[in-house]
């Protein structure tokens, strides 16, 4: 993006909204920033849309804090024009802070943290001797296989350790330090299959936050 006209949104997505796909959020930003009325820029063509990125893919069903959206404009936008932005977002979502950077950095995620929290049906002993066991397996340092399934291709076979750089928690939650890489990272449902849980026994959403960014 032209650095003069980027814009960087930072916003939390939680609640029913955290159900929302990848594409049902381009298109929920895209409607409230035309109800904004800031100078969004479109591609150009018989189907424009407006030039928006969200770098760093949410899995549906993933509450997310310190999400980041960028958008393009078609001139340079002060701070005081965006005030009436968080007015025009529906319930779950909110802005932390909206920038107008004087670079366009950073942009690739390279870290982000997965919280798990207990919910009242898994008792807090079972709940402990899970995050034990997976500290311990992590400290071993042994490879952690498990078959990445692939609708109509080949199953992968991934090592769980390339991707995890710590786990913490207590008896209340469980948080997983992924790495990102641009093959990907691990899936929810590859998390909590390492784990031993299922979304069942979780209070509410997986979290996502603690995002970390470096330059391309």
């Amino acid at each position: 993006m032209n650095r003069r006209t980027a814009m960087r949104i930072v916003f939390d997505i939680q609640g029913d909204l955290c159900v929302l796909s990848h594409r049902e959020t381009m298109t929920m930003w895209a409607r409230v920033l035309a109800r904004s009325g800031l100078p969004v820029s479109f591609s150009a063509g018989f189907n424009p849309h407006p030039r928006l990125s969200l770098p760093l893919p949410r899995a549906v069903g993933v509450e997310g804090e310190g999400e980041v959206l960028w958008v393009q404009l078609e001139r340079v936008c002060t701070l005081s024009e965006t005030e009436g932005l968080a007015q025009k977002l529906p319930a779950g979502c909110t802005i932390r802070c909206i920038e107008v950077p004087a670079s366009p950095g950073p942009r690739q995620a390279v870290r982000a943290d997965y919280v798990f929290e207990r919910g009242e049906e898994v008792s807090a002993d079972f709940w402990l001797e899970r995050l034990q066991w997976a500290q311990q397996q992590l400290l071993s340092g042994e490879p952690i296989w498990r078959e990445r399934q692939k609708p109509g291709r080949q199953n992968k076979i991934l090592d769980v350790h390339s991707y995890l750089e710590g786990i913490r928690g207590d008896s209340e939650r469980i948080c997983l330090v992924c790495r990102i890489t641009p093959e990907g990272t691990l899936r929810l449902e590859e998390m909590l299959d390492w784990l031993g849980l299922k979304r069942e026994d979780l209070a509410g959403p997986p979290r996502r936050n603690n995002v970390v960014w470096t330059d391309n």
